[in-house]
């Protein structure tokens, strides 16, 4: 929105804002959060794991009504294509940039497991600029660009936890079900030495 101005607030309070909304309407109150903040980075410190194989996924704050988790990308590193379950993703930017590429799925076949895949739209999440995952194509990847050389810290709201998702293969045509973990939580790694 243009013109709109954007309050900064460290992490500890917009987890305090997010435990305020009630839960019956809780996802619009918590989109109309998310767009109109911006994240003060050295708040993000004690959950900046990164790690050179792969994005790191670590836990904020998670209760029955949503899950906060901060995610570390090295350049070049990506998600899989992938969906949430049918909860709903805000993402918000700490530090740098990612890119948002969603998918429309074709042809469906839930006993065979295999699927098409259309890439339909690339978003630029930014600072200033906090995304909301399309409900009607869910199904996408994020990945920050190695060309632009900088680490990146998101921060993903989703509006109810959930621990799978389906992970999506365009190549072969097929998807299955993951298993989700944290490298680290509340700023304490689950495994040393990862």
């Amino acid at each position: 929105m243009p013109g709109r101005t954007l309050v900064t607030l460290a992490i500890d309070d917009l987890v305090r804002e997010l435990e305020r909304l009630p839960e019956e309407g809780f996802v619009e109150a918590a989109r109309d959060v998310v767009h109109g903040r911006v994240l003060a980075p050295r708040s993000l410190e004690p959950y900046q794991f990164f790690s050179t194989r792969h994005y790191t996924r670590n836990l904020i704050f998670k209760n029955d009504l949503f899950e906060l988790l901060a995610l570390c990308w090295e350049p070049g590193q990506q998600s899989s294509v992938h969906n949430h379950r049918g909860q709903q993703c805000w993402m918000m930017m700490g530090l740098g940039r990612l890119e948002n590429l969603n998918f429309r799925v074709h042809d469906r076949d839930e006993v065979a497991r295999t699927c098409r895949l259309e890439p339909t739209s690339v978003i630029e999440i930014t600072r200033d600029q906090a995304m909301s995952v399309d409900p009607d194509e869910p199904v996408h990847l994020i990945r920050n660009v190695e060309a632009w050389g900088e680490r990146a810290l998101s921060v993903h709201l989703y509006s109810r936890p959930f621990d799978t998702c389906e992970v999506y293969c365009p190549e072969r045509g097929i998807y299955m079900d993951v298993q989700l973990s944290y490298w680290s939580t509340h700023g304490r790694p689950c495994a040393p030495g990862r």
